[in-house]
């Protein structure tokens, strides 16, 4: 019998529907009562726990503090897996974190979300589930995210680093194109094409130190559109690093040489993100930003950026050593 750590966080695979209202429920886990109902011999004991509830578009740094902690208070090996059932909203940004944060702990750990409550007929939480639990009776280390989008007819399963979200087609996609493998609705696990093979995400060694792990700097995550106030973009204290994203030619106003004015003056670090490595040329903003002391992170996504800087500031590892380690398969050259 395998004997699964089910950590609910709450979101709409943790939620119920009343009077058209959709709310986080900690009472009850309903995608477990319907994978039980319809996996009557599943032969599965889950210790469903509940660190906090909440929709995930509420998510903080100090939500996954806080589940990073309390998953490594578990004894680990007592367990054959863990499964992490999270708000989609914020699934890629998590996804990120915890890929860096959980890999390398003896046991898989599969996120998974779902796009309905699991009582509607048109979700995918059952589906999701029941792929989840697959991947933990195939594997036995690693991190990964599980997820069936609406024009698919098998679960993907994504390198959590490497993913990424269509808002408006309400799509998951892999930031790299290729998603690491699949699984149909009878639990077959099959490798896709991806340079990343489900044997690297199982064997990656973990040597980050999380136990004084407190988020007490924050990022602050920019996205450019025309017409941007740099100026009205305020830092504090708590600002440990800015994160400029780019446009997709990698290029974003060179106005935004006032904020990095401002980062320098309060010694905060600043990045450009999306930019890619084999580009030949700069755009002159670029280059001019450049000089000016914004920092490029090359072939990363927006979300495993901010993850890991948030954490290189956060933790007592040389910042600059830090973000050019492959933590976890996150930087795609």
């Amino acid at each position: 019998m395998k004997k699964i750590l089910l950590v609910l966080t709450g979101g709409t695979i943790g939620s119920m529907l009343h009077d058209g209202i959709i709310s986080a429920d900690s009472s009850v886990c309903r995608v477990q009562k319907l994978y039980e109902k319809s996996c009557p011999d599943n032969n599965i004991n889950f210790v469903t726990v509940n660190p906090f509830t909440i929709l995930s578009e509420n998510l903080e740094t100090l939500h996954w503090e806080k589940l990073i902690h309390f998953i490594l208070s578990f004894d680990i090996k007592d367990y054959d897996g863990i499964i992490i059932t999270h708000g989609s909203d914020t699934l890629t940004y998590s996804s990120a974190m915890l890929g860096i944060c959980l890999h390398g702990l003896g046991i898989p750990v599969v996120i998974t979300a779902s796009d309905y409550v699991p009582d509607d007929p048109k979700s995918n939480a059952l589906f999701n589930f029941r792929a989840a639990v697959s991947l933990i009776c195939q594997k036995s280390d690693g991190v990964y995210t599980v997820y069936k989008n609406h024009t698919d007819t098998v679960a993907r399963v994504f390198t959590p680093t490497r993913m990424c979200q269509d808002r408006l087609n309400d799509l998951f996609m892999p930031s790299d194109m290729t998603e690491t493998a699949s699984i149909d609705e009878n639990g077959t696990l099959v490798q896709s094409e991806s340079k990343i093979n489900l044997c690297y995400l199982e064997k990656k060694k973990n040597t980050l130190n999380l136990s004084e792990l407190h988020f007490s700097k924050s990022v602050m995550l920019i996205h450019p559109y025309p017409s941007i106030n740099y100026d009205s973009f305020t830092l504090t204290p708590e600002t440990g690093a800015v994160i400029l994203v780019t446009y997709h030619s990698g290029t974003v106003s060179e106005k935004a040489e006032s904020i990095i004015a401002r980062c320098k003056e309060m010694n905060v670090p600043l990045f450009l993100c999306s930019l890619k490595r084999n580009n030949d040329s700069l755009y002159e903003t670029n280059n001019f930003l450049i000089q000016k002391g914004a920092v490029p992170l090359y072939d990363i996504s927006v979300e495993s950026a901010y993850a890991k800087v948030l954490l290189g500031i956060n933790l007592s590892y040389p910042l600059a050593d830090f973000l050019q380690t492959d933590l976890y398969f996150e930087k795609m050259e």
